[in-house]
């Protein structure tokens, strides 16, 4: 076989394709026409449009100059003033302060101005219609406005040093407004919020350290209401400015208003006669620049020593809790309670006596929050009992000198001011002692520890025994029995109790009672023996094997006196119900309706007992009685899809509401208040 192969050879076409084959394989690798490397395509998602103003800075407009020129007018200027704000000028001639909103939109317009497209060399702009500049730190830049775009999208602008191109519509916008358009409106451009110290006339207010309003000079040295304050400050400096007619730069005007911020800067006005055809308006001088007309009511006076006025601070100590750091007493004693580490201590004779934090939290609270007000004529007779200094977490502080007052229980004067009348009915206490803030928690336990609670009746009582427990975070109903079970309990008022035993507090000690607790309440902890408050008539709670009892807040004595049971057990049952049944003696009558979802009852039998159907829903409990109720009742079987059948005894109907009701074969009942009186 191989033999055969040495003797074949090639045929001349195979020879010259095969030449061919090469001399293309070399051309292609040595292309001598190739030149240099191809470059790649790239392709640009960005636009040709570029900043008309690239150098602007949003900090920059503090120290912007900006320049709007008209053709054929005086340029508009809006420059920086002494005061950190701009002012507007027309020519050389300054018009007043500019508007802050204004130009910062302006300034927002400016910086964030772009070209739309290029313009052919050949393109005819039209005439200029002025130019826009902007100057910064002494660098300049300016746009000069032509005629509108030939497409309409845009305007003519020529940016100094980058050529000529169609920009935004806004920029001749800006261009187009009138000098005024950029005169601040408001008399002074500052919030009220923002005011340090006012002079409104012969009246002069200042904020102290503590930021409170006081009075320096023109009235009585009273702490002002921080919003009452406010809302006539801000009606003066959010006056609405109008430029005033020509003749009002000839009138005369007289100093009036003098607003500093906290910062140091200050605005004055000066305010003159009526304005030149505008009644109810008069002319004000806001100093360089243009006059103008406000409303005349911003001259209305303050009414500081008028006890309507609504100008006094009603709280008689404006601090906040966490504000306090000390208070020294010098009379009726000398102490001082000042915070030391997280807590509290009062010293007296040279040593320290650590005291109860949510004590001292609420006899502050109190003294804080106790009303005062003018009273209708200056008090006399006022004799000074306590005298405390209040020192907070400023450099200010309030003193504070109470006592009685011809006319007045209690009376106090601030600082220097004249004495307030103290408009509470309840006694505060305002001198204090190492006792004033002693532990007065009757009970120490968190809401978490809880697992039963008890409220067992006294001795002699004719009140039902609760009990209910926590069973995999559900509260359990042991006691009464109850066919609805745990949906019979209202657990508003169990964690109201729960809350008010957590409270339970003394507001004076007294002695142990001797006689046997209406109801005495029970919980069982986990981990800890059970906690147990005995309450006594006229609100007295004793904790067994304390020596004293204690005297309880009137809220904390409602809560603990309450049940545990929802109060309409009637509005539950017929809300379920499908059909009613009602039996009384030889009498009776039926109530039926197809679903509980609707609101008609068929009815059948006797109409007296249907008549007295009517009032069951609105039948409310006010407390759970144990025994026999008075009265004949009206046996009714309430048939309830879903749910286990009821059948209560309702007792006759007072005041178009039953007056009591009860499960049948229950030795207790639902009692109402008509019953309860009973």
């Amino acid at each position: 076989m191989f033999s055969r192969a040495a003797s074949w050879r090639p045929r001349p076409l195979t020879l010259g394709l095969a030449a061919t084959a090469i001399a293309s394989a070399a051309l292609l690798r040595f292309d001598p026409w190739a030149g240099g490397p191809a470059a790649p395509m790239i392709y640009s998602a960005q636009s040709a449009a570029r900043r008309v103003f690239p150098e602007l800075s949003e900090p920059a407009l503090a120290r912007a100059t900006i320049t709007l020129t008209q053709a054929g007018q005086p340029p508009v200027a809006l420059v920086p003033a002494d005061n950190g704000q701009h002012a507007v000028l027309v020519g050389d001639a300054p018009l007043g302060p500019a508007d802050a909103e204004g130009l910062a939109g302006l300034w927002s317009s400016l910086r964030m101005a772009t070209t739309l497209r290029a313009v052919a060399e050949d393109s005819p702009l039209g005439p200029a219609r002025g130019e826009i500049a902007v100057e910064v730190d002494g660098r300049r830049q300016a746009v000069t406005l032509h005629g509108a775009a030939s497409d309409g999208v845009g305007d003519y602008g020529t940016i100094a040093g980058a050529g000529t191109w169609v920009v935004e519509p806004e920029l001749a916008a800006a261009l187009a407004q009138p000098a005024s358009a950029w005169l601040s409106r408001r008399l002074v451009p500052i919030e009220a919020s923002e005011a340090a110290a006012v002079r409104v006339g012969p009246l002069e207010l200042a904020r102290g350290a503590d930021a409170l309003w006081r009075v320096v000079a023109g009235a009585s040295p009273h702490i002002l209401s921080e919003p009452a304050v406010a809302l006539r400050l801000d009606r003066i400096v959010a006056a609405e400015f109008e430029p005033a007619p020509a003749e009002a730069s000839e009138l005369p005007v007289s100093p009036w208003l003098e607003v500093q911020d906290r910062s140091g800067r200050r605005w004055e006005v000066r305010l003159g006669p009526p304005c030149p055809g505008q009644p109810g308006r008069v002319v004000v001088d806001r100093g360089a620049g243009t006059r103008g007309c406000v409303e005349a009511e911003i001259d209305a006076p303050w009414p500081i020593d008028d006890p309507d006025g609504g100008l006094i601070e009603p709280q008689l100590a404006p601090y906040a809790y966490g504000r306090v750091l000390a208070v020294q007493m010098e009379a009726p004693a000398q102490r001082r309670l000042r915070r030391l580490g997280g807590g509290w201590v009062v010293e007296e004779d040279g040593a320290l006596h650590e005291v109860a934090e949510p004590e001292v939290f609420r006899w502050w609270t109190t003294l804080q929050q106790a009303p005062v007000e003018l009273p209708a004529r200056p008090l006399a007779g006022f004799f000074a009992e306590v005298d405390l200094t209040i020192e907070s977490d400023s450099s200010q502080r309030l003193r504070l000198r109470c006592g009685p007052a011809d006319g007045a229980p209690l009376a106090c004067r601030r600082d220097e001011a004249p004495p307030l009348v103290v408009a509470r009915e309840e006694p505060l206490a305002l001198a204090f002692t190492r006792e004033t803030f002693a532990e007065r928690r009757l009970l120490s336990f968190g809401t978490g520890e809880v697992r039963e609670l008890e409220v067992l009746p006294g001795r002699g009582s004719d009140a039902v025994r609760q009990s209910v427990r926590l069973d995999l975070g559900v509260w359990r109903l042991d006691a009464p029995v109850h066919p609805d079970g745990a949906a019979a309990l209202d657990e508003v008022r169990l964690e109201a109790m729960l809350a008010g035993l957590q409270a339970a507090r003394a507001e004076a000690w007294t002695d142990r009672p001797l006689t046997a607790p209406l109801r005495t309440i029970r919980v069982e902890r986990t981990g800890s023996e059970a906690a147990t408050l005995e309450l006594h008539p006229d609100c007295v709670g004793h904790v067994p094997g304390q020596p004293r009892a204690a005297l309880l807040p009137k809220s904390t004595c409602t809560a603990l006196a309450d049940d545990l049971l929802y109060s309409d057990p009637l509005r539950f049952w017929l809300g379920q119900a499908r059909r009613v049944e009602l039996s009384q003696g030889t009498r009776s009558a039926t109530a039926t309706r197809e679903a509980v979802e609707e609101a008609t009852w068929s009815t059948s039998g006797d109409p007296t007992l249907l008549a007295g159907l009517t009032g069951w829903e609105a039948f409310r409990s006010v407390r759970l009685v144990q025994g026999e109720p008075r009265g004949e009742p009206t046996t009714a079987k309430i048939l309830r899809p879903g749910a286990a059948t009821v059948t209560v005894d309702v007792g006759p109907t007072i005041e178009e509401t039953p007056a009591w009701v009860r499960l049948r074969g229950a030795d207790w009942y639902y009692a109402a208040e008509t019953a309860a009186r009973r």
